[in-house]
């Protein structure tokens, strides 16, 4: 078959009684998990496992999960928790809780490490699992929480030792600057270690008990980081002794809060990787160092930064595909290092890239034996059909191969004593490869399951559309919802090239920003997360504009309850039939509404053809019109005081002034001064045009004082300025400052004299009202003077 595919790298573990298929189950985090069983990460459900940090997974030969734990609590492969398995004396809050090691020569036996947290009493211990138990689910046996060492740092790893049978677990002693290496035979776990005290001392601050430990692949190295000093320091090992030898020191300069974290070494052990966590700026960075340099000096100086984010990278762990995964606090994704065997940037650090199906990956990730990823063994082209070819690369000679590919169907071709074969599928599948191989003389036997794929669909797309206002696109949207399950891995890319080489994936595809109003992008669809059996299809971006529209100001005279003005969409580029109207406060769908009050109205304007299952909104515009109302002006009261008039207007409106003449001179000041006295009419004009009132006004004099001392002078108050019919139809009142009315007589009379009742009345400021025949009532005071 025809095509240009990413070749995935598998790597596979080479022992004499195991292979690296026990690696195959991971379980971590938030009952998160992952299964390498066909290659690539896919994710694995039902998992029980709740932890920050500390947790470990064993699985069988056949990469079956068997076991796993958070140092606390095991569980069985049924996800139930095991017979006595509670009560175990890790800590899920320490770095490495625990690591489960199979006995050597044993099908059923299997011995749970544990760590406490920040060099708690319980220390190091381990507790034994009998697996031919409680039906083949297996039990903790008695021998359980088995005290090692006391007081122990949060660090533990295993590999093998040199007899390619037995196994070291190694760990380091608190307040102390030694380490412990504890051997695992077919003897069980002798209890009496071999201690080398070299490196540093560690102890002070309990946050430096946080930091991984790691054996190298070739069990040639150990590499051992310390948190909250930040450093990391990797040591030779030897795998006959159990000795650490050789340390080169290795110092972050630049944080210890709490610095470095995770480390692990490539799959080739030429490279170590340490992870870097700085809670003050939020970042975290991933360090490569060049461990094939011939001087600590040398080593220290080929720090390259290869990975970068903000928030936290935690653990780095090796897989059977020979890549390096890497946690990422608090996401539902995880990182992976694509090509751990090359030097610097080129190792390709992809941040969010391995999906965890909505589960959540906290700082750990499970330790395993570091040499069942001793040799890799790459194989591509996995589609149905293809021609499929194995590659072996081995650290050391092999004298003799056997194949045997699982595909009796295929018939002579199911074997192969070639180093690199190939082999053509008889059909899509699972298929069981067993490899054997004599190398040094003995006879071993790794184990591999591959799955042959038949190729994705190419999927025929609809469009997405995005409103130019925002441009950005859930490019899942655009994918039939069959294919979003953990059978399928989607990615996304902007060049064709790129899907092809499956590099520089669109990391934001739940809220993309397109590069152009209309850009075609790539999708490759895959049987799994790093599966070369892909297909690349295409997807349209169409960015739709929004209409144009323009506030407006409206004003609307309201002069009664039903007075109305009638607001709109005002203009639009297409026929009202292209677009939907929403008022928002009435909820009407026309283009137009009568509007009977001032206030502000919203509509809505959704252009029709953008209305799609991925744009479900449309793409719309809001239009402000702002209704300003006014009224014609109503009278409340005129004042008059000799030669002046007051107007008291009320309503909606801003009103202007005139006497006399309807068409003015029009003033602002509801005031006239200076007016002569006599019959007057008073305009009051709306300045939005909204009407005009009017009121005739007499304007009545009156002293401000008078005397009613018989001298003939002042000796009786009247008003002034009315028209003789007037005198007659309008009444005058005098009132006390009380209220009290004294006296009331027509404009025609003589007027007040000053008494109430024959008795004068004393000095005083008193109060009269004038009530016109036309109802208009004047008030003021005057003074009454003795």
């Amino acid at each position: 078959m025809n095509k240009q595919i990413l070749y995935t790298t598998v790597m596979l573990c080479i022992t004499i009684c195991f292979s690296q298929n026990e690696t195959a189950n991971w379980t971590f985090g938030e009952n998160a998990g992952l299964n390498f069983n066909s290659g690539y990460p896919l994710p694995l459900g039902a998992s029980q496992l709740n932890t920050t940090e500390g947790c470990a997974s064993m699985s069988d030969t056949s990469g079956n999960l068997i076991i796993y734990s958070d140092g606390s609590t095991v569980w069985n492969k049924n996800h139930d928790i095991m017979t006595n398995g509670l009560d175990l004396l890790g800590n899920d809050s320490s770095t490495q809780s625990a690591i489960i090691i199979p006995k050597p020569n044993s099908d059923t036996i299997y011995y749970i490490f544990t760590v406490d947290d920040r060099a708690g009493s319980n220390g190091l211990r381990f507790s034994e699992v009998d697996l031919s138990l409680s039906g083949g689910l297996g039990a903790v046996t008695a021998n359980k929480n088995i005290l090692l060492e006391s007081p122990i740092t949060e660090k533990l790893t295993a590999v093998e030792a040199s007899n390619g049978e037995d196994i070291w677990v190694i760990s380091h002693r608190w307040e102390s600057n030694e380490f412990v290496s504890y051997l695992v035979s077919d003897l069980g776990v002798s209890t009496t270690p071999v201690v080398s005290g070299i490196g540093t001392y560690y102890g002070g601050d309990i946050n430096q008990t946080i930091g991984y430990l790691k054996a190298s692949p070739n069990r040639e190295k150990v590499a051992s980081v310390v948190s909250y000093v930040s450093q990391v320091e990797v040591f030779d090992f030897n795998a006959l002794t159990g000795q650490l030898t050789n340390p080169v020191y290795i110092p972050n300069l630049s944080t210890n809060n709490p610095g470095f974290y995770g480390c692990e070494f490539s799959p080739d052990s030429q490279l170590l990787y340490v992870s870097e966590l700085n809670y003050d700026t939020n970042l975290s960075f991933i360090h490569q160092y060049n461990l094939g340099l011939n001087s600590a000096s040398s080593i220290i100086a080929s720090d390259v930064i290869v990975g970068q984010r903000t928030g936290s990278f935690g653990a780095l762990q090796q897989a059977l595909d020979g890549k390096i995964y890497v946690a990422e606090f608090d996401r539902t994704s995880m990182a992976v290092i694509t090509d751990p065997n090359t030097i610097g940037v080129d190792c390709n650090v992809l941040s969010g890239f391995v999906n965890l199906n909505d589960k959540i990956c906290q700082l750990g990730l499970p330790p395993f034996i570091q040499s069942y990823f001793y040799a890799t063994n790459i194989f591509n082209n996995t589609c149905f059909g293809d021609v499929t070819e194995f590659y072996t690369e081995f650290s050391t000679s092999i004298d003799a191969i056997q194949w045997d590919f699982g595909d009796p169907a295929s018939g002579i071709n199911n074997t192969s004593t070639l180093l690199n074969p190939t082999h053509v599928f008889s059909s899509y599948g699972t298929f069981n490869v067993t490899i054997n191989f004599v190398v040094d003389g003995q006879n071993q036997t790794l184990y591999r399951s591959l799955t042959i794929t038949d190729k994705p669909p190419v999927l025929t797309l609809d469009p997405l559309y995005s409103c130019e206002t925002d441009n950005l696109f859930n490019l899942q949207n655009a994918i039939p919802s069959s294919y979003l399950s953990p059978d399928y891995n989607i990615a996304y890319f902007e060049t064709l090239e790129d899907a092809q080489q499956k590099e520089n994936n669109i990391l934001n595809f739940s809220n993309y920003d397109a590069t152009s109003t209309n850009q075609t992008i790539y999708i490759t669809l895959s049987n799994g997360t790093f599966s070369d059996c892909f297909s690349i299809s295409t997807l349209d971006l169409v960015t739709v504009s929004a209409p144009i529209v323009a506030d407006e100001d409206v004003f609307l005279c309201k002069n009664s309850v039903s007075d109305f003005v009638t607001i709109d969409v005002g203009y639009l580029d297409l026929p009202h039939n292209q677009y939907s109207f929403l008022w928002l406060s009435s909820l009407e769908t026309t283009p137009q509404i009568d509007a009977f009050q001032p206030g502000e109205y919203i509509v809505r304007i959704t252009l029709l053809s953008s209305i799609t299952t991925t744009n479900p909104e449309g793409c719309y515009a809001d239009r402000l019109v702002t209704v300003t109302a006014s009224s014609i002006p109503y009278i409340e009261e005129i004042i008059t005081n000799n030669t002046t008039i007051t107007v008291m207007v009320s309503g909606l409106g801003d009103y202007e002034y005139a006497l006399d003449n309807i068409n003015g001179p029009y003033q602002n000041g509801n005031i006239f001064e200076n007016t002569t006295a006599g019959n007057h009419i008073v305009y009051i004009r709306d300045k939005n045009h909204c009407g005009v009132a009017e009121a005739p006004i007499w304007l009545i004099k009156f002293p401000d004082y008078f005397t009613p001392n018989n001298d003939g002078k002042n000796d009786y108050w009247q008003v002034e300025g009315l028209s003789d019919n007037s005198k007659k139809n309008a009444l005058v009142q005098i009132f006390d400052r009380y209220g009290k009315l004294l006296k009331q007589f027509k404009p025609s009379s003589i007027g007040w004299d000053g008494s109430f009742n024959g008795y004068p009345m004393p000095t005083n400021d008193y109060w009269f009202v004038v009530t016109l025949s036309n109802g208009l009532i004047y008030k003021n005071h005057f003074t009454l003077k003795r």
